[in-house]
Protein backbone atom coordinates (compact mmCIF):
# COMPACT_ATOMS: atom_id res chain seq x y z
CA UNK A 1 0.00 0.00 0.00
CA UNK A 2 2.85 2.40 0.87
CA UNK A 3 4.50 1.70 -2.50
CA UNK A 4 1.22 2.46 -4.22
CA UNK A 5 0.83 5.82 -2.46
CA UNK A 6 4.53 6.61 -2.97
CA UNK A 7 4.24 5.87 -6.70
CA UNK A 8 1.09 7.96 -6.92
CA UNK A 9 2.82 10.83 -5.12
CA UNK A 10 5.78 10.77 -7.52
CA UNK A 11 3.40 10.73 -10.45
CA UNK A 12 1.47 13.70 -9.09
CA UNK A 13 4.74 15.57 -8.47
CA UNK A 14 5.93 14.98 -12.01
CA UNK A 15 2.56 16.00 -13.43
CA UNK A 16 2.62 19.15 -11.33
CA UNK A 17 6.16 20.00 -12.44
CA UNK A 18 5.25 19.50 -16.10
CA UNK A 19 2.15 21.66 -15.64
CA UNK A 20 4.21 24.49 -14.17
CA UNK A 21 6.64 24.40 -17.09
CA UNK A 22 3.77 24.26 -19.54
CA UNK A 23 2.31 27.39 -17.99
CA UNK A 24 5.67 29.19 -17.89
CA UNK A 25 6.95 28.25 -21.29
CA UNK A 26 3.98 27.08 -23.39
CA UNK A 27 3.52 23.71 -24.99
CA UNK A 28 5.89 24.31 -27.90
CA UNK A 29 9.51 25.28 -28.10
CA UNK A 30 10.30 28.98 -27.81
CA UNK A 31 12.90 30.98 -29.70
CA UNK A 32 14.15 34.55 -29.56
CA UNK A 33 16.43 36.43 -31.91
CA UNK A 34 14.70 38.57 -34.53
CA UNK A 35 17.63 38.92 -36.89
CA UNK A 36 15.62 40.92 -39.44
CA UNK A 37 15.03 43.82 -37.04
CA UNK A 38 18.12 46.01 -36.81
CA UNK A 39 16.83 47.94 -33.79
CA UNK A 40 16.45 44.76 -31.74
CA UNK A 41 20.14 44.07 -32.23
CA UNK A 42 21.80 47.40 -31.55
CA UNK A 43 19.34 49.77 -29.98
CA UNK A 44 20.83 52.63 -32.05
CA UNK A 45 18.52 52.62 -35.05
CA UNK A 46 17.15 56.04 -34.04
CA UNK A 47 20.64 57.53 -34.51
CA UNK A 48 20.77 56.17 -38.05
CA UNK A 49 17.25 57.10 -39.10
CA UNK A 50 17.16 60.04 -41.53
CA UNK A 51 16.24 63.28 -39.75
CA UNK A 52 14.54 64.59 -42.88
CA UNK A 53 14.41 64.31 -46.65
CA UNK A 54 17.86 64.31 -48.20
CA UNK A 55 18.56 67.41 -50.28
CA UNK A 56 21.16 67.82 -53.00
CA UNK A 57 22.86 65.18 -55.11
CA UNK A 58 23.31 61.72 -53.62
CA UNK A 59 26.72 60.09 -53.56
CA UNK A 60 27.11 56.94 -55.64
CA UNK A 61 28.69 54.42 -53.28
CA UNK A 62 30.04 51.02 -54.24
CA UNK A 63 30.11 48.23 -51.66
CA UNK A 64 32.79 45.64 -52.39
CA UNK A 65 32.92 42.16 -50.85
CA UNK A 66 34.81 42.10 -47.56
CA UNK A 67 37.90 39.92 -47.29
CA UNK A 68 37.45 36.78 -45.22
CA UNK A 69 40.38 36.77 -42.78
CA UNK A 70 38.71 34.61 -40.14
CA UNK A 71 40.99 31.75 -39.01
CA UNK A 72 38.31 29.17 -39.79
CA UNK A 73 37.32 30.86 -43.10
CA UNK A 74 33.62 31.02 -42.24
CA UNK A 75 31.72 30.27 -45.44
CA UNK A 76 30.21 33.31 -47.20
CA UNK A 77 30.88 35.79 -44.42
CA UNK A 78 32.63 38.38 -46.65
CA UNK A 79 29.84 38.38 -49.23
CA UNK A 80 27.20 38.54 -46.51
CA UNK A 81 28.91 41.57 -44.90
CA UNK A 82 28.80 43.47 -48.21
CA UNK A 83 25.12 42.63 -48.77
CA UNK A 84 24.13 43.67 -45.25
CA UNK A 85 26.13 46.92 -45.38
CA UNK A 86 24.65 47.79 -48.77
CA UNK A 87 21.13 47.30 -47.39
CA UNK A 88 21.84 49.43 -44.32
CA UNK A 89 23.28 52.23 -46.47
CA UNK A 90 20.33 52.05 -48.86
CA UNK A 91 17.85 52.38 -45.99
CA UNK A 92 19.26 55.79 -45.07
CA UNK A 93 17.94 57.10 -48.43
CA UNK A 94 21.03 59.31 -48.66
CA UNK A 95 23.05 57.36 -51.23
CA UNK A 96 22.79 55.47 -54.50
CA UNK A 97 24.24 52.06 -53.68
CA UNK A 98 26.00 49.98 -56.31
CA UNK A 99 26.11 46.41 -54.94
CA UNK A 100 28.99 43.99 -55.35
CA UNK A 101 27.27 41.86 -57.98
CA UNK A 102 26.70 44.88 -60.25
CA UNK A 103 30.27 46.07 -59.74
CA UNK A 104 31.64 42.62 -60.58
CA UNK A 105 29.48 42.37 -63.69
CA UNK A 106 30.55 45.74 -65.09
CA UNK A 107 34.21 45.38 -64.19
CA UNK A 108 34.21 41.86 -65.62
CA UNK A 109 33.27 43.35 -68.98
CA UNK A 110 36.22 45.72 -68.58
CA UNK A 111 38.61 42.85 -67.66
CA UNK A 112 39.17 44.37 -64.24
CA UNK A 113 38.61 42.46 -61.02
CA UNK A 114 36.86 43.73 -57.89
CA UNK A 115 37.93 42.59 -54.44
CA UNK A 116 38.64 44.01 -51.03
CA UNK A 117 42.15 45.06 -52.20
CA UNK A 118 41.40 48.66 -53.21
CA UNK A 119 44.37 50.97 -53.81
CA UNK A 120 44.39 54.53 -55.24
CA UNK A 121 44.86 53.31 -58.81
CA UNK A 122 42.04 50.73 -58.76
CA UNK A 123 39.77 53.13 -56.86
CA UNK A 124 40.24 55.78 -59.54
CA UNK A 125 39.55 53.26 -62.31
CA UNK A 126 36.40 52.02 -60.56
CA UNK A 127 35.24 55.61 -60.12
CA UNK A 128 35.79 56.29 -63.82
CA UNK A 129 34.06 53.14 -65.07
CA UNK A 130 31.19 53.01 -62.56
CA UNK A 131 30.73 56.71 -61.81
CA UNK A 132 31.31 56.09 -58.10
CA UNK A 133 32.07 58.77 -55.53
CA UNK A 134 33.27 56.37 -52.86
CA UNK A 135 33.96 52.69 -52.23
CA UNK A 136 33.30 50.94 -48.94
CA UNK A 137 35.14 47.71 -48.21
CA UNK A 138 36.98 45.92 -45.45
CA UNK A 139 37.68 42.55 -43.87
CA UNK A 140 36.17 40.14 -41.37
CA UNK A 141 39.06 39.44 -39.01
CA UNK A 142 37.42 37.30 -36.33
CA UNK A 143 34.29 35.21 -35.86
CA UNK A 144 33.31 32.85 -33.08
CA UNK A 145 30.26 31.00 -31.80
CA UNK A 146 29.61 29.75 -28.28
CA UNK A 147 26.83 27.55 -26.92
CA UNK A 148 25.47 27.98 -23.43
CA UNK A 149 22.71 25.89 -21.91
CA UNK A 150 20.81 24.89 -18.82
CA UNK A 151 19.03 21.56 -18.31
CA UNK A 152 16.19 21.48 -15.83
CA UNK A 153 14.17 18.43 -14.86
CA UNK A 154 11.93 18.48 -17.92
CA UNK A 155 12.99 21.70 -19.62
CA UNK A 156 16.08 22.59 -21.62
CA UNK A 157 17.27 26.09 -22.39
CA UNK A 158 20.03 26.84 -24.90
CA UNK A 159 21.69 30.05 -26.07
CA UNK A 160 23.99 30.51 -29.08
CA UNK A 161 26.24 33.57 -29.05
CA UNK A 162 28.02 34.81 -32.18
CA UNK A 163 30.76 37.45 -32.06
CA UNK A 164 32.40 39.11 -35.04
CA UNK A 165 35.13 41.72 -35.63
CA UNK A 166 34.91 43.85 -38.76
CA UNK A 167 37.51 46.19 -40.24
CA UNK A 168 36.03 48.70 -42.68
CA UNK A 169 37.25 51.63 -44.74
CA UNK A 170 36.01 54.24 -47.20
CA UNK A 171 38.02 55.30 -50.28
CA UNK A 172 37.38 58.43 -52.34
CA UNK A 173 37.35 57.28 -55.96
CA UNK A 174 38.25 60.72 -57.35
CA UNK A 175 41.48 61.13 -55.41
CA UNK A 176 42.09 57.49 -54.45
CA UNK A 177 42.62 58.66 -50.87
CA UNK A 178 41.35 56.59 -47.96
CA UNK A 179 39.05 58.90 -45.98
CA UNK A 180 38.13 56.54 -43.16
CA UNK A 181 39.43 53.35 -41.53
CA UNK A 182 38.01 51.80 -38.39
CA UNK A 183 36.95 48.53 -36.81
CA UNK A 184 34.14 47.31 -34.61
CA UNK A 185 32.58 44.31 -32.98
CA UNK A 186 29.13 42.78 -33.23
CA UNK A 187 27.32 40.33 -30.96
CA UNK A 188 24.17 38.36 -31.53
CA UNK A 189 22.37 35.91 -29.26
CA UNK A 190 19.78 33.36 -30.19
CA UNK A 191 17.85 31.49 -27.51
CA UNK A 192 15.86 28.30 -27.80
CA UNK A 193 13.92 26.31 -25.24
CA UNK A 194 11.60 23.32 -25.08
CA UNK A 195 9.97 20.74 -22.87
CA UNK A 196 11.36 17.24 -22.59
CA UNK A 197 14.02 18.12 -25.13
CA UNK A 198 11.54 19.12 -27.83
CA UNK A 199 12.77 22.10 -29.82
CA UNK A 200 15.71 22.71 -27.49
CA UNK A 201 18.39 21.76 -29.97
CA UNK A 202 20.40 24.74 -31.23
CA UNK A 203 21.98 24.13 -34.63
CA UNK A 204 24.10 26.36 -36.86
CA UNK A 205 22.28 28.70 -39.20
CA UNK A 206 23.26 31.74 -41.23
CA UNK A 207 20.91 33.98 -39.22
CA UNK A 208 23.34 33.72 -36.31
CA UNK A 209 26.29 34.82 -38.45
CA UNK A 210 24.30 37.56 -40.18
CA UNK A 211 22.88 38.82 -36.89
CA UNK A 212 26.38 39.48 -35.54
CA UNK A 213 27.42 41.14 -38.81
CA UNK A 214 24.33 43.34 -38.86
CA UNK A 215 25.02 44.41 -35.27
CA UNK A 216 28.63 45.39 -36.05
CA UNK A 217 27.83 47.17 -39.32
CA UNK A 218 24.80 49.04 -37.99
CA UNK A 219 26.97 50.44 -35.21
CA UNK A 220 29.65 51.32 -37.77
CA UNK A 221 27.13 53.33 -39.77
CA UNK A 222 27.10 56.08 -37.15
CA UNK A 223 30.66 57.02 -38.15
CA UNK A 224 30.27 56.06 -41.81
CA UNK A 225 27.39 58.47 -42.31
CA UNK A 226 29.44 61.36 -40.94
CA UNK A 227 32.37 60.61 -43.23
CA UNK A 228 30.34 59.96 -46.37
CA UNK A 229 28.15 63.01 -45.96
CA UNK A 230 31.22 65.21 -45.48
CA UNK A 231 32.30 64.27 -49.02
CA UNK A 232 31.39 66.66 -51.82
CA UNK A 233 29.33 65.15 -54.62
CA UNK A 234 30.82 64.98 -58.09
CA UNK A 235 29.68 63.53 -61.40
CA UNK A 236 31.32 62.93 -64.76
CA UNK A 237 30.76 64.12 -68.32
CA UNK A 238 29.59 61.09 -70.32
CA UNK A 239 29.23 62.69 -73.74
CA UNK A 240 29.38 66.06 -75.53
CA UNK A 241 27.27 67.01 -78.56
CA UNK A 242 27.93 70.57 -79.66
CA UNK A 243 26.95 72.77 -76.72
CA UNK A 244 24.99 69.96 -75.03
CA UNK A 245 26.76 68.07 -72.27
CA UNK A 246 25.47 64.67 -71.07
CA UNK A 247 26.17 63.66 -67.47
CA UNK A 248 26.23 60.29 -65.71
CA UNK A 249 23.81 61.56 -63.02
CA UNK A 250 20.23 62.81 -63.17
CA UNK A 251 16.90 62.82 -61.32
CA UNK A 252 17.69 59.71 -59.30
CA UNK A 253 20.85 61.38 -58.05
CA UNK A 254 18.88 64.46 -56.99
CA UNK A 255 19.90 66.97 -59.64
CA UNK A 256 17.31 69.57 -60.69
CA UNK A 257 16.72 71.63 -63.81
CA UNK A 258 18.50 74.96 -63.35
CA UNK A 259 21.36 73.58 -61.23
CA UNK A 260 24.69 75.24 -62.10
CA UNK A 261 27.66 72.88 -62.18
CA UNK A 262 31.37 73.64 -62.27
CA UNK A 263 33.51 71.63 -64.70
CA UNK A 264 37.13 70.70 -63.98
CA UNK A 265 39.62 68.11 -65.14
CA UNK A 266 40.71 65.21 -62.94
CA UNK A 267 44.03 66.73 -61.98
CA UNK A 268 47.51 65.25 -62.07
CA UNK A 269 48.11 61.91 -60.37
CA UNK A 270 50.82 62.25 -57.71
CA UNK A 271 53.25 59.32 -57.39
CA UNK A 272 55.38 58.72 -54.30
CA UNK A 273 59.01 58.97 -55.53
CA UNK A 274 60.19 56.29 -53.10
CA UNK A 275 57.42 53.69 -53.19
CA UNK A 276 56.17 54.56 -56.69
CA UNK A 277 52.64 54.17 -55.34
CA UNK A 278 49.90 56.61 -56.29
CA UNK A 279 49.12 59.12 -53.55
CA UNK A 280 46.00 60.39 -55.26
CA UNK A 281 45.29 63.34 -57.51
CA UNK A 282 45.98 67.04 -57.18
CA UNK A 283 42.98 69.42 -57.53
CA UNK A 284 41.96 69.72 -61.17
CA UNK A 285 41.91 72.88 -63.30
CA UNK A 286 38.57 74.68 -63.53
CA UNK A 287 37.24 74.82 -67.11
CA UNK A 288 33.86 76.56 -66.88
CA UNK A 289 30.18 76.14 -66.00
CA UNK A 290 27.18 74.21 -67.30
CA UNK A 291 23.47 74.35 -66.43
CA UNK A 292 21.07 71.38 -66.15
CA UNK A 293 18.27 71.64 -68.74
CA UNK A 294 16.76 68.14 -68.75
CA UNK A 295 17.15 64.45 -68.06
CA UNK A 296 17.47 61.17 -69.95
CA UNK A 297 17.61 57.45 -69.23
CA UNK A 298 17.46 55.96 -65.74
CA UNK A 299 19.81 58.52 -64.18
CA UNK A 300 21.32 60.93 -66.70
CA UNK A 301 21.14 64.71 -67.17
CA UNK A 302 21.50 67.08 -70.11
CA UNK A 303 23.22 70.44 -69.61
CA UNK A 304 24.16 73.40 -71.75
CA UNK A 305 27.49 75.23 -71.63
CA UNK A 306 27.29 78.60 -69.89
CA UNK A 307 30.98 79.51 -69.94
CA UNK A 308 34.39 78.04 -70.60
CA UNK A 309 35.72 75.60 -73.20
CA UNK A 310 37.82 72.49 -73.62
CA UNK A 311 35.36 70.16 -71.91
CA UNK A 312 36.14 66.45 -72.29
CA UNK A 313 34.49 63.12 -71.54
CA UNK A 314 35.20 62.07 -67.93
CA UNK A 315 35.75 65.64 -66.68
CA UNK A 316 34.40 66.19 -63.17
CA UNK A 317 31.27 68.25 -62.51
CA UNK A 318 30.39 69.68 -59.10
CA UNK A 319 27.49 71.75 -57.75
CA UNK A 320 28.32 75.46 -57.70
CA UNK A 321 27.88 76.72 -54.16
Amino acid sequence: MQKKYRSKGITLFLLGTITVFLILSGCAATMSGAVKDDSSLTGISAELAPTGDHTGPKLRVGVVNFKNKTPSKVLGIGESAADILGTILQKTKRFIIIPQQDIASILGQQSMGASGAINPATAAKMGKILGLNAIVTGAITAYSEALEGQDYLVYKKKKQIARVTVDYRIVDTTTGIQIMADSGQGVYEKKTGGLLGLGSKSSYDTDLRDGALRDALTKAMVNMLKQLESQSWSGRIASIKGRSVYLNAGKKTGLEVGNILLVQDLGEEIIDPQTHVSLGRAPGRMKGEIMITGFFGSDGAIATIRSGAGFKINDLVKIKQ
